[in-house]
């Protein structure tokens, strides 16, 4: 019996002595090192309408450029002019603004009739979107009412031509990227192209412009 007893004793002690020890489970040991980000946590910050880049509040840009008209059904509206947009928006989430516009185009052309310069003028009032695909490239769209202000082919019995005026609805395309950032202003790249129809058949527009935007 002692001799089974000093056994025993020797065998605990060597396990005490040569066994390792389990460290205890805490709450960190089962916690991830990294989790997954909420996605009610981002719902919630665009449901802020604020962005946390470097876009905020009021946005406003200014552009000019060359375009474009090109009338489908339209007789005489094809030419090549200045082009100018003004753009109001605020920023909705962190990828996206909201912005109204009005875009002005101006073609330069000869009628057959006169044989002298004449300027037809395309003018959009729209609404839309910019959603920024990266931080400085972006997509845009928007749709309003546009305006088309020109010269007839015929000449009336004044030896004048008449003018000729066009409403209509009027949808917008586009694509951006922004070139150079200094502080709250932005120099980019603007490229559009937009559709009114009317009475007499559908006028495209077509500009490319550079612009300052402010936010």
């Amino acid at each position: 019996m002692r001799r089974a007893g000093c056994a025993a004793v020797v065998l605990l002690a060597g396990v005490a002595h040569g066994a390792p020890v389990a460290a205890p489970i805490t709450s960190a040991a089962v916690t991830p090192a990294s989790q997954p980000p909420d996605p009610a946590v981002e719902e919630a910050a665009d449901a802020n309408l604020e962005s946390v880049q470097a876009r905020s509040g009021l946005t406003f840009d200014a552009a000019a450029g060359a375009g474009l008209i090109f009338g489908i059904g339209v007789k005489d509206s094809v030419g090549r002019g200045p082009a100018v947009s003004l753009r109001l928006g605020h920023v909705a989430t962190r990828h996206t603004v909201i912005t109204f516009e009005i875009d002005v185009t101006t073609a330069l052309h000869m009628p057959v009739a006169t044989k002298t310069l004449e300027a037809n003028t395309s003018t959009n009032l729209l609404a839309g979107a910019r959603y920024y695909v990266s931080p400085s490239l972006w997509l845009r769209g928007a749709g309003g009412i546009g305006a088309y202000l020109g010269k007839k082919v015929a000449i009336l019995d004044n030896g004048k031509l008449g003018d000729i005026t066009l409403f209509g609805p009027a949808v917008l395309g586009g694509i951006g990227l922004d070139l150079a950032r200094w502080k709250w202003a932005v120099l980019a790249l603007d490229a559009a192209t937009s559709a009114m129809i009317n009475r007499e058949g559908v006028l495209i527009v077509s500009g490319l412009k550079l612009g300052l935007s402010f936010d």
